[in-house]
């Protein structure tokens, strides 16, 4: 292998200031067993105007990850040089191979844009980037290949009940994010100590997860000692290639990584959705270039593609609304609404399907991180979810549908409290058709049974006997419902 130079060492040979990226890789292993958390980068330069007798190199930067948060000038940067493309190509492939074999472990990470590597390499994408990710981020910049300068905010055009909503939904999910994510929100998206992530490295954790999952339920329903160890042991190969692809804040220290093996239920759950969280927050900032970041409270709100309207303390129809949703309590009295809103999804409004009938006002609550998503893209029928068989806390007692009660304090478990100390939950118009009434659990339903629109999981009551605690009406078409009001309140 060719003499690696570092970075500013004595008789290194000279390379040009002016070079070209002729191919780059950003490389990142998290290894449990061994409290491995590292990044490689890799890139073939060629050296322009000549060059000299070395026109090419193979340039590496590569360090511990956790040390790019505090520092993003971290780690060992080495340069090695040739005559030839032919001879450099070569040690870069050596390189690449060497480091991607099962030995090492390291995978290619798809970015956005890159905060590692040369200050050539810095600031482009590195791997498999979409077109539209790649428009977004050309956009942004000047007509001289420049980050454009920051615009003066405009001021906003919406009441200010809507504008400090939405400002509080975008926060709390932000928050939410970074504080489990290894990640910072930027003007480029969601940035991580090696750059700026893409849906696709979402989507290569998500089929990660996937697959442990797959190794978990083995695991769960294994009796046997030996073998309890050998499928615990590629849970926590599967783990660290999970936090390879999503970095995470786990922890320095060999405890704290350890503790970070996926091989519960509640694991699964938590990583699935802070995944949906991620693609939500991508989908939003790649509806208005940067809006994650962007101080306009204007474009955050209409990346949402939501209207949403106030609706005032001090009239009928807020009266009415409190008195729907205060009145709806069965086992608790302490739940207040503060605030009101319509809110109403174009393509939800378009695809409804009024004919089902049975048209009925229910509640759905979601903790407060995912308001961000649900306004933007609505409410998921949770297939991936109910398929790998995480025990979710809003689905599954009858299959994989959405599910909504008709008593207010049901939603209320379903929530999270923000920074307001408020909760939300929503009033969906939704069509029931004819309904199955169940009082048993019945798992792994799909679709609810012939000659029915929809499923009702009805409570046990003095001399009724039923499995359910609450009322439970499930849809397992998205057509069935429409969200109209968004209620923020304390409880």
């Amino acid at each position: 292998m060719a003499k690696a130079w570092k970075e500013g060492a004595a008789g290194a040979p000279s390379f040009a200031s002016d070079f070209e990226v002729l191919k780059k890789a950003v490389l990142q292993v998290t290894d449990i067993k061994t409290n491995r958390n590292k990044y490689y980068a890799i890139e073939l330069h060629q050296a322009q105007g000549g060059g000299g007798d070395h026109p090419f190199r193979v340039y590496t930067h590569y360090g511990r990850t956790d040390d790019l948060e505090a520092n993003p000038n971290a780690g060992v940067r080495e340069s090695r040089f040739f005559g030839s493309r032919g001879e450099a190509e070569a040690q870069y492939t050596k390189i690449y191979k060497q480091k991607t074999s099962k030995r090492k472990g390291y995978k290619e990470v798809d970015l956005a844009s890159s905060r590692i590597g040369s200050h050539k390499a810095r600031g482009t994408s590195s791997g498999h980037v979409d077109a539209k990710t790649l428009e977004r981020l050309e956009g942004e910049k000047d007509g001289k290949g420049k980050k454009a300068k920051a615009k003066k905010p405009k001021p906003s055009q919406l009441p200010g009940p809507v504008q400090e909503l939405v400002q509080y939904l975008y926060d709390e999910a932000t928050n939410a994010l970074t504080q489990t994510v290894q990640a910072r929100i930027t003007a480029n998206g969601i940035e991580t100590p090696l750059g700026v992530l893409t849906v696709g490295q979402v989507e290569k954790g998500e089929r990660i997860l996937d697959s442990a999952y797959d190794v978990y339920q083995e695991y769960a329903e294994t009796s046997g000692a030996a073998k309890r160890a050998r499928l615990h042991d590629r849970l926590t190969d599967l783990s660290g290639e999970f936090f390879t692809m999503i970095p995470h804040r786990i922890g320095r220290s060999r405890h704290a990584v350890k503790r970070a093996v996926l091989d519960t239920l509640e694991e699964f759950q938590a990583k699935q959705e802070t995944l949906q969280l991620m693609k939500d927050m991508l989908q939003v900032d790649g509806e208005a270039s940067g809006v994650l970041f962007d101080p306009e409270i204007d474009k955050k709100y209409d990346a949402l593609k939501c209207t949403i309207e106030y609706v005032d303390p001090s009239s009928s129809e807020f009266g009415e609304w409190r008195e729907y949703v205060e009145s709806r309590q069965l086992k608790t009295k302490h739940l207040k609404v503060k605030n009101v809103y319509r809110v109403a999804r174009g393509v939800e409004q378009e695809r409804f399907d009024g004919k089902v009938g049975n048209e009925q006002m229910l509640f759905h609550g979601s903790r407060i991180k995912n308001w961000v998503g649900i306004l933007s893209r609505g409410i998921l029928l949770p297939k991936i979810v109910v398929s790998m068989g995480v025990n979710r806390t809003d689905a599954g007692w009858l299959g994989n549908g959405i599910y909504f009660g008709d008593a207010s304090c049901t939603s209320l478990y379903y929530t999270s409290p923000g920074r307001r100390k408020t909760r939300f939950m929503t009033i969906a118009r939704v069509a029931l058709g004819k309904p199955k009434e169940f009082t048993k659990i019945t798992y792994g339903m799909d679709a609810p049974p012939p000659g029915y629109d929809s499923c009702h999981g009805v409570r046990r009551k003095k001399g009724f006997t039923s499995q359910f605690d609450d009322d439970e009406f499930v849809i397992y078409r998205t057509e069935q419902q429409k969200l109209e009001y968004l209620v923020e309140f304390t409880g």
